[in-house]
Protein backbone atom coordinates (compact mmCIF):
# COMPACT_ATOMS: atom_id res chain seq x y z
CA UNK A 1 0.00 0.00 0.00
CA UNK A 2 1.17 3.60 -0.57
CA UNK A 3 2.82 5.40 2.34
CA UNK A 4 0.42 7.63 4.32
CA UNK A 5 0.56 11.39 4.53
CA UNK A 6 1.38 12.30 8.15
CA UNK A 7 0.37 15.53 9.90
CA UNK A 8 0.80 16.45 13.59
CA UNK A 9 -1.76 18.82 15.14
CA UNK A 10 -1.75 20.64 18.48
CA UNK A 11 -5.19 21.61 19.87
CA UNK A 12 -5.28 25.15 21.30
CA UNK A 13 -8.84 24.85 22.59
CA UNK A 14 -10.70 21.58 23.33
CA UNK A 15 -11.21 19.49 20.22
CA UNK A 16 -14.61 17.81 20.29
CA UNK A 17 -15.65 14.91 18.12
CA UNK A 18 -17.90 13.26 20.74
CA UNK A 19 -19.76 9.99 20.51
CA UNK A 20 -23.29 8.67 20.91
CA UNK A 21 -23.05 9.17 24.66
CA UNK A 22 -21.80 12.77 24.37
CA UNK A 23 -18.43 11.80 25.83
CA UNK A 24 -15.07 13.06 24.64
CA UNK A 25 -13.04 10.00 25.54
CA UNK A 26 -11.00 10.18 22.33
CA UNK A 27 -10.65 12.00 19.04
CA UNK A 28 -12.82 10.20 16.50
CA UNK A 29 -11.91 9.95 12.82
CA UNK A 30 -15.53 10.31 11.72
CA UNK A 31 -15.85 13.68 13.45
CA UNK A 32 -12.71 14.99 11.77
CA UNK A 33 -13.76 13.70 8.35
CA UNK A 34 -17.12 15.43 8.61
CA UNK A 35 -15.46 18.70 9.60
CA UNK A 36 -12.85 18.52 6.85
CA UNK A 37 -15.52 17.88 4.23
CA UNK A 38 -17.70 20.74 5.55
CA UNK A 39 -14.82 23.22 5.22
CA UNK A 40 -13.74 21.85 1.83
CA UNK A 41 -17.30 22.27 0.51
CA UNK A 42 -17.20 25.92 1.64
CA UNK A 43 -13.88 26.46 -0.15
CA UNK A 44 -15.13 24.82 -3.36
CA UNK A 45 -18.27 26.98 -3.38
CA UNK A 46 -16.22 30.08 -2.64
CA UNK A 47 -14.09 29.36 -5.70
CA UNK A 48 -17.18 29.31 -7.90
CA UNK A 49 -17.71 25.55 -8.21
CA UNK A 50 -20.62 23.40 -7.13
CA UNK A 51 -20.48 21.32 -3.93
CA UNK A 52 -23.43 19.20 -2.83
CA UNK A 53 -24.67 19.11 0.76
CA UNK A 54 -25.11 15.45 1.77
CA UNK A 55 -27.21 16.49 4.77
CA UNK A 56 -29.70 18.52 2.71
CA UNK A 57 -32.76 16.35 1.91
CA UNK A 58 -33.83 18.70 -0.90
CA UNK A 59 -30.60 18.37 -2.91
CA UNK A 60 -28.91 15.33 -1.39
CA UNK A 61 -25.46 13.92 -2.14
CA UNK A 62 -24.04 13.20 -5.57
CA UNK A 63 -24.40 9.78 -7.20
CA UNK A 64 -21.59 8.61 -9.45
CA UNK A 65 -22.53 7.86 -13.08
CA UNK A 66 -19.99 5.72 -14.95
CA UNK A 67 -21.07 7.20 -18.27
CA UNK A 68 -20.37 10.76 -17.13
CA UNK A 69 -17.40 9.84 -14.92
CA UNK A 70 -16.14 12.70 -12.69
CA UNK A 71 -18.50 15.16 -14.37
CA UNK A 72 -21.33 13.43 -12.46
CA UNK A 73 -20.08 14.30 -8.97
CA UNK A 74 -18.89 17.47 -7.26
CA UNK A 75 -15.30 18.15 -6.21
CA UNK A 76 -16.10 17.40 -2.58
CA UNK A 77 -17.47 13.96 -3.45
CA UNK A 78 -14.44 13.31 -5.65
CA UNK A 79 -12.28 13.57 -2.52
CA UNK A 80 -14.59 12.35 0.26
CA UNK A 81 -16.69 9.89 -1.69
CA UNK A 82 -20.38 9.35 -2.45
CA UNK A 83 -22.69 6.62 -3.72
CA UNK A 84 -20.78 4.71 -6.38
CA UNK A 85 -17.46 6.47 -5.78
CA UNK A 86 -15.26 5.67 -2.78
CA UNK A 87 -13.38 8.11 -0.62
CA UNK A 88 -9.82 8.68 -1.85
CA UNK A 89 -8.24 8.09 1.56
CA UNK A 90 -8.63 6.49 4.96
CA UNK A 91 -8.03 8.64 8.05
CA UNK A 92 -6.38 7.23 11.18
CA UNK A 93 -5.80 9.22 14.37
CA UNK A 94 -3.21 8.59 17.05
CA UNK A 95 -4.10 10.86 19.96
CA UNK A 96 -2.76 11.80 23.36
CA UNK A 97 -5.42 12.54 25.96
CA UNK A 98 -9.03 13.55 25.47
CA UNK A 99 -11.45 16.45 25.84
CA UNK A 100 -13.21 14.94 28.85
CA UNK A 101 -16.90 15.03 29.71
CA UNK A 102 -18.41 18.51 29.18
CA UNK A 103 -19.25 20.73 32.13
CA UNK A 104 -21.82 23.53 32.26
CA UNK A 105 -20.89 27.20 32.08
CA UNK A 106 -23.45 30.00 32.27
CA UNK A 107 -23.33 33.62 31.19
CA UNK A 108 -24.12 36.17 33.86
CA UNK A 109 -25.51 38.46 31.16
CA UNK A 110 -27.89 35.76 29.90
CA UNK A 111 -28.98 34.96 33.44
CA UNK A 112 -29.82 38.62 34.01
CA UNK A 113 -31.73 38.77 30.72
CA UNK A 114 -33.89 35.74 31.50
CA UNK A 115 -34.48 36.97 35.06
CA UNK A 116 -35.89 40.15 33.49
CA UNK A 117 -38.36 37.90 31.66
CA UNK A 118 -39.16 36.07 34.94
CA UNK A 119 -37.95 32.82 33.39
CA UNK A 120 -34.62 31.55 34.70
CA UNK A 121 -35.24 28.09 33.32
CA UNK A 122 -34.53 29.10 29.70
CA UNK A 123 -30.85 29.71 30.34
CA UNK A 124 -29.48 26.20 30.33
CA UNK A 125 -25.89 27.33 29.77
CA UNK A 126 -23.21 25.86 27.55
CA UNK A 127 -21.60 22.44 27.85
CA UNK A 128 -17.83 22.79 27.40
CA UNK A 129 -15.18 20.04 27.42
CA UNK A 130 -12.74 20.67 30.29
CA UNK A 131 -9.51 19.46 28.68
CA UNK A 132 -7.22 20.38 25.82
CA UNK A 133 -5.66 17.15 24.59
CA UNK A 134 -2.01 16.84 23.69
CA UNK A 135 -0.72 16.74 20.10
CA UNK A 136 -2.23 14.12 17.86
CA UNK A 137 -1.22 12.65 14.53
CA UNK A 138 -3.31 12.27 11.40
CA UNK A 139 -2.39 9.46 9.04
CA UNK A 140 -3.95 10.00 5.63
CA UNK A 141 -3.76 6.63 3.87
CA UNK A 142 -4.45 6.63 0.10
CA UNK A 143 -7.00 3.90 -0.58
CA UNK A 144 -4.92 2.63 -3.50
CA UNK A 145 -1.90 3.73 -5.55
CA UNK A 146 -2.72 6.99 -7.32
CA UNK A 147 -5.87 7.62 -5.26
CA UNK A 148 -4.42 10.89 -3.96
CA UNK A 149 -2.92 12.83 -6.86
CA UNK A 150 -1.22 16.20 -6.43
CA UNK A 151 -4.54 18.05 -6.70
CA UNK A 152 -6.25 15.94 -4.04
CA UNK A 153 -3.27 16.12 -1.66
CA UNK A 154 -3.13 19.89 -2.15
CA UNK A 155 -6.87 20.07 -1.43
CA UNK A 156 -6.27 18.45 1.98
CA UNK A 157 -3.32 20.76 2.62
CA UNK A 158 -5.15 23.99 1.74
CA UNK A 159 -8.22 22.94 3.74
CA UNK A 160 -6.17 22.22 6.86
CA UNK A 161 -4.15 25.39 6.34
CA UNK A 162 -7.29 27.51 6.15
CA UNK A 163 -8.75 25.90 9.28
CA UNK A 164 -5.48 26.53 11.12
CA UNK A 165 -5.46 30.23 10.18
CA UNK A 166 -9.12 31.20 10.42
CA UNK A 167 -11.43 28.35 11.39
CA UNK A 168 -11.82 25.47 13.82
CA UNK A 169 -11.85 21.69 13.49
CA UNK A 170 -14.34 19.12 14.74
CA UNK A 171 -17.80 19.64 16.24
CA UNK A 172 -19.26 22.40 18.44
CA UNK A 173 -16.93 24.91 16.78
CA UNK A 174 -19.47 27.73 17.06
CA UNK A 175 -19.23 27.34 20.85
CA UNK A 176 -15.46 27.67 21.09
CA UNK A 177 -13.99 24.25 20.36
CA UNK A 178 -11.49 23.20 17.70
CA UNK A 179 -8.78 25.85 17.35
CA UNK A 180 -5.59 24.03 16.42
CA UNK A 181 -2.05 24.53 15.19
CA UNK A 182 -0.21 22.18 12.86
CA UNK A 183 3.26 21.55 14.26
CA UNK A 184 4.52 19.14 11.61
CA UNK A 185 3.31 19.03 8.02
CA UNK A 186 5.74 16.20 7.27
CA UNK A 187 4.95 14.85 3.80
CA UNK A 188 1.93 17.13 3.25
CA UNK A 189 3.97 20.01 1.91
CA UNK A 190 1.93 21.92 -0.64
CA UNK A 191 2.38 20.05 -3.89
CA UNK A 192 0.60 22.90 -5.68
CA UNK A 193 1.03 26.57 -4.77
CA UNK A 194 -2.18 28.30 -3.80
CA UNK A 195 -2.72 30.13 -7.09
CA UNK A 196 -1.96 27.00 -9.13
CA UNK A 197 -4.39 24.97 -7.02
CA UNK A 198 -7.11 27.64 -7.29
CA UNK A 199 -6.65 27.58 -11.05
CA UNK A 200 -6.94 23.80 -11.08
CA UNK A 201 -10.19 23.97 -9.09
CA UNK A 202 -11.65 26.12 -11.84
CA UNK A 203 -10.98 23.62 -14.66
CA UNK A 204 -11.27 20.27 -12.88
CA UNK A 205 -14.01 18.06 -14.40
CA UNK A 206 -16.89 18.01 -11.91
CA UNK A 207 -20.63 18.28 -11.59
CA UNK A 208 -22.06 21.74 -12.22
CA UNK A 209 -25.14 23.29 -10.70
CA UNK A 210 -26.52 25.88 -8.32
CA UNK A 211 -25.13 25.53 -4.83
CA UNK A 212 -27.55 24.56 -2.06
CA UNK A 213 -28.95 27.40 0.03
CA UNK A 214 -28.16 28.01 2.77
CA UNK A 215 -24.77 26.33 2.80
CA UNK A 216 -21.34 27.58 3.90
CA UNK A 217 -19.59 29.46 1.10
CA UNK A 218 -16.16 31.01 1.55
CA UNK A 219 -17.21 34.07 -0.43
CA UNK A 220 -19.60 34.83 2.48
CA UNK A 221 -16.96 34.21 5.16
CA UNK A 222 -16.05 37.12 7.43
CA UNK A 223 -14.27 37.38 10.77
CA UNK A 224 -11.51 38.70 12.94
CA UNK A 225 -8.72 37.69 15.29
CA UNK A 226 -8.94 39.31 18.72
CA UNK A 227 -5.82 39.91 20.81
CA UNK A 228 -6.07 40.73 24.52
CA UNK A 229 -4.07 43.48 26.18
CA UNK A 230 -0.79 42.00 27.49
CA UNK A 231 -0.78 44.12 30.64
CA UNK A 232 -4.27 42.99 31.57
CA UNK A 233 -3.49 39.30 31.04
CA UNK A 234 -0.25 39.50 33.04
CA UNK A 235 -2.20 39.84 36.29
CA UNK A 236 -2.92 36.81 38.43
CA UNK A 237 -6.25 35.13 37.68
CA UNK A 238 -7.13 37.83 35.13
CA UNK A 239 -9.74 35.56 33.53
CA UNK A 240 -11.93 35.79 36.62
CA UNK A 241 -13.15 39.13 35.22
CA UNK A 242 -14.97 37.26 32.43
CA UNK A 243 -18.70 37.29 33.38
CA UNK A 244 -19.31 33.55 33.51
CA UNK A 245 -20.30 31.15 36.27
CA UNK A 246 -18.80 27.69 36.35
CA UNK A 247 -15.18 28.54 35.45
CA UNK A 248 -14.12 27.27 38.86
CA UNK A 249 -14.87 23.76 37.56
CA UNK A 250 -11.95 23.97 35.13
CA UNK A 251 -8.38 23.23 36.20
CA UNK A 252 -6.70 26.17 34.51
CA UNK A 253 -3.90 26.37 37.09
CA UNK A 254 -1.59 29.38 37.40
CA UNK A 255 -0.34 29.32 33.81
CA UNK A 256 -3.25 28.27 31.56
CA UNK A 257 -3.04 27.81 27.79
CA UNK A 258 -6.76 28.40 27.19
CA UNK A 259 -9.82 29.82 28.95
CA UNK A 260 -13.43 28.69 28.46
CA UNK A 261 -14.64 32.14 27.40
CA UNK A 262 -16.80 31.70 24.28
CA UNK A 263 -20.18 31.76 26.09
CA UNK A 264 -19.50 35.25 27.46
CA UNK A 265 -18.97 36.75 24.04
CA UNK A 266 -21.80 34.77 22.44
CA UNK A 267 -24.12 36.25 25.08
CA UNK A 268 -22.81 39.73 24.28
CA UNK A 269 -23.43 39.20 20.57
CA UNK A 270 -26.97 38.00 21.24
CA UNK A 271 -27.47 41.23 23.19
CA UNK A 272 -26.21 43.23 20.20
CA UNK A 273 -28.68 41.38 17.99
CA UNK A 274 -31.54 42.26 20.36
CA UNK A 275 -30.87 46.00 20.00
CA UNK A 276 -33.16 47.50 17.37
CA UNK A 277 -30.90 50.55 17.14
CA UNK A 278 -28.32 48.39 15.36
CA UNK A 279 -30.76 47.76 12.50
CA UNK A 280 -32.28 51.07 11.40
CA UNK A 281 -35.04 50.63 8.87
CA UNK A 282 -35.59 46.96 9.69
CA UNK A 283 -39.23 46.30 10.53
CA UNK A 284 -39.24 42.50 10.62
CA UNK A 285 -39.05 39.99 13.45
CA UNK A 286 -35.66 40.61 15.07
CA UNK A 287 -36.08 37.61 17.36
CA UNK A 288 -36.30 35.29 14.35
CA UNK A 289 -33.27 36.95 12.78
CA UNK A 290 -31.31 36.60 16.02
CA UNK A 291 -32.12 32.91 16.29
CA UNK A 292 -31.20 32.44 12.66
CA UNK A 293 -27.76 34.02 13.17
CA UNK A 294 -26.89 32.54 16.57
CA UNK A 295 -28.65 29.18 16.28
CA UNK A 296 -31.62 27.76 18.16
CA UNK A 297 -33.50 24.56 18.87
CA UNK A 298 -36.82 26.44 18.95
CA UNK A 299 -39.38 26.42 16.15
CA UNK A 300 -40.06 27.94 13.69
CA UNK A 301 -36.38 28.70 13.02
CA UNK A 302 -34.82 25.68 14.66
CA UNK A 303 -33.31 23.37 15.05
CA UNK A 304 -30.61 25.43 13.34
CA UNK A 305 -26.89 25.71 13.94
CA UNK A 306 -25.20 29.06 14.47
CA UNK A 307 -23.94 31.16 11.56
CA UNK A 308 -21.61 32.99 13.96
CA UNK A 309 -18.65 31.19 15.56
CA UNK A 310 -16.76 32.34 18.66
CA UNK A 311 -13.68 30.51 19.89
CA UNK A 312 -12.45 30.26 23.43
CA UNK A 313 -9.42 32.27 24.41
CA UNK A 314 -6.16 30.52 23.59
CA UNK A 315 -2.51 31.37 24.04
CA UNK A 316 -0.44 31.91 20.89
CA UNK A 317 3.14 32.49 22.03
CA UNK A 318 2.94 35.22 24.64
CA UNK A 319 -0.39 36.60 23.42
CA UNK A 320 -3.94 35.70 24.34
CA UNK A 321 -6.20 35.46 21.29
CA UNK A 322 -9.63 34.41 20.12
CA UNK A 323 -11.51 34.35 16.83
CA UNK A 324 -14.94 35.47 15.72
CA UNK A 325 -16.06 34.33 12.29
CA UNK A 326 -19.28 33.82 10.40
CA UNK A 327 -20.93 32.79 7.18
CA UNK A 328 -23.32 35.64 6.36
CA UNK A 329 -24.63 36.11 2.82
CA UNK A 330 -23.56 39.28 1.04
CA UNK A 331 -27.00 39.50 -0.56
CA UNK A 332 -28.93 38.65 2.60
CA UNK A 333 -31.48 40.55 4.66
CA UNK A 334 -30.97 43.97 6.20
CA UNK A 335 -29.95 42.22 9.41
CA UNK A 336 -27.44 40.06 7.54
CA UNK A 337 -25.88 43.14 5.94
CA UNK A 338 -25.70 44.87 9.32
CA UNK A 339 -24.01 41.80 10.85
CA UNK A 340 -21.47 41.74 8.01
CA UNK A 341 -20.72 45.44 8.48
CA UNK A 342 -20.36 44.93 12.23
CA UNK A 343 -17.94 42.00 11.91
CA UNK A 344 -15.85 43.92 9.37
CA UNK A 345 -15.48 47.01 11.58
CA UNK A 346 -12.84 46.80 14.36
CA UNK A 347 -14.10 50.06 15.87
CA UNK A 348 -17.56 48.53 16.30
CA UNK A 349 -16.31 45.14 17.45
CA UNK A 350 -13.84 46.30 20.11
CA UNK A 351 -16.31 47.77 22.64
CA UNK A 352 -18.65 44.77 22.33
CA UNK A 353 -15.83 42.27 22.79
CA UNK A 354 -14.39 44.24 25.69
CA UNK A 355 -17.79 44.34 27.39
CA UNK A 356 -18.30 40.63 26.77
CA UNK A 357 -14.95 39.76 28.35
CA UNK A 358 -15.48 41.83 31.49
CA UNK A 359 -13.76 45.06 30.36
CA UNK A 360 -10.45 43.46 29.30
CA UNK A 361 -8.92 45.73 26.59
CA UNK A 362 -8.57 44.13 23.15
CA UNK A 363 -7.27 44.74 19.65
CA UNK A 364 -9.04 43.44 16.55
CA UNK A 365 -7.57 42.42 13.19
CA UNK A 366 -10.14 41.49 10.55
CA UNK A 367 -9.66 38.58 8.16
CA UNK A 368 -9.06 39.08 4.43
CA UNK A 369 -12.34 39.65 2.62
CA UNK A 370 -11.51 37.85 -0.64
CA UNK A 371 -11.30 34.09 -1.12
CA UNK A 372 -7.74 34.14 -2.46
CA UNK A 373 -6.56 36.15 0.55
CA UNK A 374 -8.24 33.67 2.88
CA UNK A 375 -6.48 30.76 1.19
CA UNK A 376 -3.04 32.40 1.04
CA UNK A 377 -3.19 34.11 4.44
CA UNK A 378 -1.49 37.15 2.98
CA UNK A 379 -1.22 39.95 5.49
CA UNK A 380 -2.16 37.75 8.45
CA UNK A 381 0.01 36.68 11.36
CA UNK A 382 0.53 33.00 12.04
CA UNK A 383 -1.53 31.38 14.79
Amino acid sequence: MPEPIVVVLLPLTPLWTGDAGQRGSRIRETGLLGSLRWWYEAIVRGLGRYACDPSDPSSGPCVYDENKSLASICLACQLFGCTGYGRRFRLVVESNGDAGNPVTVKSKQSQTYFESLNDRTKHRGWRIPPNVAGPFTLFVHPMRPGALDDFASAAIYHTLRFIERYGALGAKTSHGQGVMKITDWSTLAALMETDAWIGAVGVRPAKAGSNPQPAPNLSDFIGATVTLDAAATSKDNWWQAIPLTGLERFSFGTDPSWIASAPALRAQLRGWLRNNANFPGFNGDLRTERHSRMGTIQAPVGPKSSDIFVTHLYKAGDQWCMRIFAFVAKNGSAVALAVRAFLADPAALKPEIRAGLGAIPVEVATFPTDVRGLLTGEGEKEV
